[in-house]
């Protein structure tokens, strides 16, 4: 039996918050059972319905361990209904408080907040099709991903992208944010999200683009007048740069750095609670190959007082979520394959991936999260390593 003080115990511990909504005289296969049967398979390498059936009877005994199984596998359907039935807020906090239970983030600890489409949530016919003509959009999910620690701290489901800007603060509101620096991209460029970090005591970095005009035009302005001033020694204490040769390409960063208060008269500074610095970022990146050359300018807003030095490491750490989240999912998970839609089916099993991969990062083993997971799918012993039993 599952017990102690474990990650996966205290996990089973928080899951049984989550309302079986089946009839007790069918529930042959409780939930912590179904439950604790999806995470050890998604550990191991098996996504599909079928598949974790098929690691269920195969590792039966190995399950038997800690969990009774009295009425052995349940059928891959009743898998499928199970967690699509389950309501998903529920399995978020239950996530959300599981994954940060023993967690103490240190001040200046980056939180990157980013959103991700479960793209085989609908069919593509069902996306190309107008709400009102019975069309639906794919499941969205928002994510806080802590870099440093490579772990999901929270996920929020919404309907679409553009209703990241009221996840956001529901996503805050469930965390414990205060001394932290909140990175965004520019869809979360909100004076009530802005608001709402600094009332949590946190601060932020947020980009900025044309879906706040003003302001981006009040960053341009504002660096394009600092460019043209006379060059004096001090103003190489405003800039940092970057140079970068991997991946058949060679990079040049440039960060600079102004107070707020060099906005023009006309971007109204109070707007945009504990505004106190303004951010651009200037890449010129050539293609080895090719010789082609791409350029690009980035701005962004800041509560913090920092040097332009710290301020690109903490623009480049937003990326960790796309790179050491996002594409796992996609390249090693295969999210954007799966084709779970039954109900709440993508979000709920959304979840499961991202216990599976705290789980897996949580390992100190210096492989793969891939090599983890062949690993975990051949030896009983290297699975319970990596569900930390």
């Amino acid at each position: 039996m599952i017990k102690g003080s474990s990650p996966l115990s205290q996990l089973i511990e928080h899951l049984s918050r989550i309302k079986d909504l089946r009839m007790d005289r069918t529930k042959l296969y409780p939930l912590n059972e179904i439950l604790f049967l999806c995470v050890s398979a998604v550990i191991s390498g098996f996504e599909d319905w079928e598949e974790i059936v098929d690691f269920g009877e195969e590792k039966l005994d190995w399950l038997r361990k800690y969990l009774p199984y009295k009425n052995g596998i349940p059928s891959h359907d009743t898998v499928n209904r199970v967690v699509s039935m389950l309501d998903y807020r529920v399995f978020e906090k239950c996530f959300i408080d599981w994954a940060t239970m023993e967690i103490t983030l240190p001040n200046g600890t980056v939180i990157s907040m980013d959103g991700k489409k479960l793209r085989g949530s609908a069919t593509k016919k069902e996306q190309q099709t107008a709400h009102i003509d019975g069309g639906k959009s794919a499941k969205h999910i928002v994510h806080a991903w802590c870099g440093s620690l490579e772990m999901c701290l929270g996920q929020y489901q919404v309907a679409g992208k553009s209703n990241e800007i009221v996840a956001i603060p529901a996503l805050l509101e469930l965390l414990a944010i205060e001394g932290c620096i909140i990175t965004i991209d520019a869809i979360g460029c909100q004076k009530k999200i802005v608001e709402k970090i600094v009332k949590e005591k946190a601060d932020y970095v947020i980009s900025v683009k044309d879906n706040q005009e003003a302001l981006a035009l009040g960053l341009f302005e504002a660096f394009n007048v600092e460019d043209k001033e006379v060059a004096t020694p001090s103003d190489e204490q405003a800039k940092y740069k970057e140079p970068e040769r991997n991946h058949g390409r060679i990079e040049m960063r440039i960060c600079k750095v102004l107070p707020s208060s060099k906005l023009p008269d006309w971007v109204n500074r109070e707007d945009w609670s504990e505004l106190n610095s303004i951010i651009c970022v200037q890449s010129r990146r050539e293609i080895l190959s090719t010789g082609v050359i791409e350029e690009e300018e980035r701005f962004y807003i800041s509560s913090l007082r920092l040097s332009p030095k710290e301020f690109n490491t903490i623009v480049r750490a937003h990326w960790k979520v796309e790179n050491q989240l996002h594409w796992t999912l996609d390249a090693v998970f295969g999210e954007d394959d799966s084709r779970k839609r039954i109900r709440n089916a993508a979000e709920n099993f959304s979840t499961i991936r991202k216990i599976a991969l705290n789980l897996l990062k949580n390992n100190s083993e210096k492989i793969s999260v891939n090599r983890k997971r062949n690993k975990a799918a051949l030896s009983d012993l290297y699975r319970e390593k990596m569900l930390k039993i």
